[in-house]
């Protein structure tokens, strides 16, 4: 388990600040002292599957985490739209939904790489992803998915992205689900599925040193994560794909309060949420070691939806009325 603990003058003084701003992250992390602390901050919820109604109020409370904390990250769990009201778009609408929201990552779920409603192929499948990803103004992650007659990853996904945040590098690992191999869906047929902690226990080992922290973004289900929590070096998993509605991070509670990696989910569908989860780090013995942290589900009562969002959205319908008619 891993162990916790405004002209020319203007324009140069900018220039200047910036630099100035920019040497001190870099020490933030180069000239750390024992016993310094940071702490992250991560925004995310998952499995929309094409219900956005909560998605400009969603809008509205990232706005707020932006302006509260100095180092976020904005994270989606996948499922984007399958089974959705847009889905013959094949995800389209909602991934600029989440672009005009300002996601840093997100990861393949099982159900985007199914063509709707019911399947298709191969050739059509990775039409999908490819549309996904290349309309994706962020990075799309997929660890534990390669292609059978090249072992690579998915063209143009990433099997994790490197963020610079507070001068820290938080490493991202992304893994999915086994059901699109398990189902035995034709979509896949090109591709091998392999469980997600296996995968996160290989690739740590080129992350790490690369990294000061590393997080998990799973779509693999409650499960799986646990596994994945298991795995030297990974500090944080954000779960999806069971839909389960965690209010406050799961973990292994110990003697003398020690408390093991955190996982959270929000739920999904019907029932999605916004979750925030904020770590603190310790510097001890040259290594960023979570020290504690805490999480929850925003509560939406009374959140006034953003209406840039709201706007996308109404435009999406109209459209899609229009289509019907």
């Amino acid at each position: 388990m891993f162990n916790l603990r405004k002209k020319a003058a203007i324009l140069s003084m900018t220039a200047v600040l910036a630099a100035t701003a920019a040497s001190s992250l870099t020490a933030q992390a180069s000239d750390a002292a024992q016993g310094d602390t940071y702490q992250l901050s991560i925004v995310y919820n998952n499995d929309i599957h094409g219900r956005v109604d909560r998605l400009p109020q969603f809008k509205t409370l990232i706005d707020q985490a932006r302006e509260e904390c100095d180092n976020l990250l904005v994270l989606n769990g996948g499922d984007i739209f399958l089974r959705g009201e847009f889905q013959e778009q094949q995800g389209i609408p909602e991934m600029e939904l989440l672009n005009a929201m300002g996601y840093d990552a997100w990861v393949l779920g099982n159900n985007d790489f199914r063509v709707p409603p019911k399947g298709g192929s191969i050739v059509q499948g990775n039409e999908q992803l490819q549309n996904l990803i290349g309309l994706a103004e962020f990075p799309t992650l997929c660890a534990n998915v390669t292609m059978n007659n090249t072992g690579e990853y998915i063209d143009n996904a990433d099997p994790y992205t490197i963020k610079e945040v507070g001068g820290l590098k938080v490493g991202i690992i992304g893994v999915t689900s086994l059901k699109p191999q398990d189902r035995d869906w034709k979509e896949v047929s090109d591709k091998t599925f392999e469980s997600g902690e296996i995968t996160v226990g290989k690739i740590i080992e080129e992350v790490k040193p690369q990294t000061d922290i590393n997080i998990v973004l799973s779509h693999t289900g409650l499960a799986v994560d646990t596994k994945i929590a298991n795995v030297e070096g990974i500090s944080a998993v954000i779960g999806a794909d069971d839909h389960y509605i965690i209010t406050s991070p799961v973990y292994y509670p110990g003697d003398e309060g020690f408390k093991s990696t955190p996982i959270l989910q929000g739920g999904g569908e019907q029932d999605q949420y916004l979750g925030r989860l904020d770590l603190t780090y310790i510097y001890d013995e040259g290594t960023w070691t979570l020290d504690d942290f805490n999480g929850y589900l925003y509560d939406l009562e009374g959140v006034e939806g953003n209406s840039e969002i709201q706007n996308l959205i109404d435009t999406y319908r109209a459209e899609a009325s229009e289509d019907a008619a």
